[in-house]
């Protein structure tokens, strides 16, 4: 299978690359950095060097893969709807990259909620986290209004040891600069 990565060079988008790459898919893995490529083809990932405004290579790579996996930006409206565009009708899978602060509010640690949320728990948005929810329930429609197989995917914490190039989880790190 051919997997279009973004966020190739990323803790999350390099380490699911990476999987793929051990599984035996061919990644083509977006990265703005030209410094990085080598890295990344020594990893065995085919470099597209752009960003996610380049949306005439972001359609094209999507179109001749099998699968897009979206991690760079999860608040990148203009790549999503590149995306989904490019993959009308074509049901293939499409994966969205968002975070588990969709859900959050801003008690700051003052109070507890015994509140569970599942794929479908109705929640209002935090102002900060209202476009992102707009984008993922657009991500979410693609699978019906589309013809894409669109899944979003909201990790909490992430942490570990990267699978792909050498980088630090962005969560862990600061918590714990915090609480010191």
């Amino acid at each position: 299978m051919k997997v279009f990565v973004t966020g190739a060079t990323g803790y999350i988008g390099g380490s699911v690359a990476k999987v793929l790459l051990d599984a035996g898919h061919t990644v083509y893995g977006l990265v703005r950095n030209q410094d990085k490529i080598n890295a990344l083809q020594e990893l065995g990932i085919t470099p597209v060097l752009g960003a996610l405004e380049d949306t005439e290579k972001l359609t094209r790579y999507a179109q001749m893969s099998d699968a897009v996996i979206h991690t760079a930006d999860s608040d990148h409206r203009l790549a999503v709807e590149t995306f989904i565009e490019a993959l009308r009708g074509s049901g293939k899978p499409f994966l969205h990259t968002s975070g588990s602060s969709v859900v959050g509010d801003d008690a700051r640690g003052d109070s507890v909620s015994e509140r569970i949320y599942d794929e479908e728990t109705p929640f209002t948005p935090m102002d900060i986290r209202e476009e992102r929810v707009a984008i993922n329930n657009r991500v979410r429609r693609a699978g019906i209004d589309d013809g894409v197989r669109s899944v979003v995917i909201v990790p909490s914490m992430i942490y570990g040891d990267s699978l792909g190039l050498p980088t630090d989880s962005d969560q862990l790190p600061q918590i714990i600069r915090k609480s010191t």
